[in-house]
């Protein structure tokens, strides 16, 4: 993780011209939690356990068996969220942007987390009250209401304005909604219609259905 390896501070060194021996922090050991725990989820919680990672996620379905509840070392509800929140090194939103979801990451969300905690957004920037991030962010790690630092690939709107106060947060890791867009996006977007087009001509049940009650 580029947050993680504080590339922010290794970019200043090196335009500074200054050598910065620091601690390098590792990720073995740490606890990744999750707000969200579908296919974005999962895969990122495969990835985290392969570098030694504890699995911790908040889903609306606690009970779903499945392969999340088999992934996460302890599964909480929405209204538990805070219990994730205290124990968390790096927080990962992958919620999808509903009435329901409306910035479900708010002040209180950002308080509850360690002030050392890392929150990422890769879901749907609705999800987050943006206001709130950069409060945390600018306290930083040394303030009870604070985090050590943030790393988002979703705004609530996009482009990101260049008003935005986001801009200036210096402990903020900021892509323009691409994490997805890799050299592979066209090859895998039509695997997926092909996969759907096959089931539904076949009359069998779509790879990727969607849920009009629950939005997404």
């Amino acid at each position: 993780l580029p947050v993680n390896m504080q590339a922010p501070r290794c970019r200043a060194n090196r335009a500074e011209g200054r050598w910065d021996k620091f601690v390098m922090p590792t990720l073995a050991g740490k606890t990744m939690g999750f707000l969200g725990f579908g296919s974005i989820g999962q895969t990122s919680a495969r990835l985290a356990k392969a570098f030694g990672m504890r699995i911790v996620a908040v889903r609306r379905n606690v009970q779903a068996d499945d392969e999340g509840s088999r992934l996460a070392d302890v599964t909480y509800s929405n209204e538990e969220a805070a219990q994730m929140y205290a124990q968390a090194d790096f927080v990962v939103c992958t919620l999808p942007g509903t009435a329901a979801t409306l910035d479900f990451v708010n002040a209180a969300a950002f308080k509850a987390m360690k002030s050392t905690a890392v929150f990422i957004s890769l879901g749907r920037g609705a999800a987050v009250d943006e206001d709130a991030l950069v409060a945390a962010l600018k306290a930083g790690p040394t303030q009870p209401d604070g985090i050590a630092a943030a790393a988002l690939d979703v705004f609530k709107v996009e482009p990101l304005p260049k008003e935005s106060p986001l801009w200036a947060c210096e402990n903020l890791w900021l892509t323009a909604h691409n994490a997805d867009f890799t050299d592979d996006y066209i090859e895998l977007g039509w695997k997926v219609w092909r996969d759907n087009c096959e089931a539904a001509v076949a009359g069998k049940p779509l790879a990727t259905p969607v849920d009009k009650v629950a939005g997404y």
